[in-house]
């Protein structure tokens, strides 16, 4: 019997290169380095903030972590980036799986663990 958390993520999963993420150490070092993690939520909240034509309050500061929004690939748990949790990324940071995830299909994907901004690989 298939697995129910299989809907054909093979098609951009199959033998992807994956970034360890924890957070929130992740967030704590992106906000402070201002590096390439934070701009990409820094855009999307100043592009929400833009179209809604409000918002100003959300984007001062450490406020901006709010702003991420993704989901498991597999499961559709959210990524959150103030609470103690593990979670794999393709380099783009377009996909995204939870350790439970990982764990349970890393062997089916041929997934490729590395290091990214300080975080350790396995």
């Amino acid at each position: 019997m298939e697995d129910w958390r299989l809907n054909g993520q093979e098609k951009y999963l199959q033998g992807a290169t994956l970034y360890k993420i924890v957070f929130p150490q992740f967030w704590l070092k992106a906000f402070a380095e201002r590096n390439t993690f934070y701009d990409m939520i820094a855009d999307r909240a100043h592009r929400f903030a833009e179209q809604m034509q409000r918002g100003g309050e959300y984007l001062e500061g450490n406020k901006l972590r709010h702003f991420f929004h993704v989901h498991c690939e597999f499961c559709m748990e959210k990524v959150i980036t103030d609470k103690e949790c593990e979670f794999y990324c393709t380099t783009d940071m377009q996909h995204w799986v939870c350790s439970e995830c990982f764990n349970d299909f890393k062997e089916r994907f041929g997934w490729n663990v590395v290091q990214n901004e300080g975080e350790s690989g396995e």
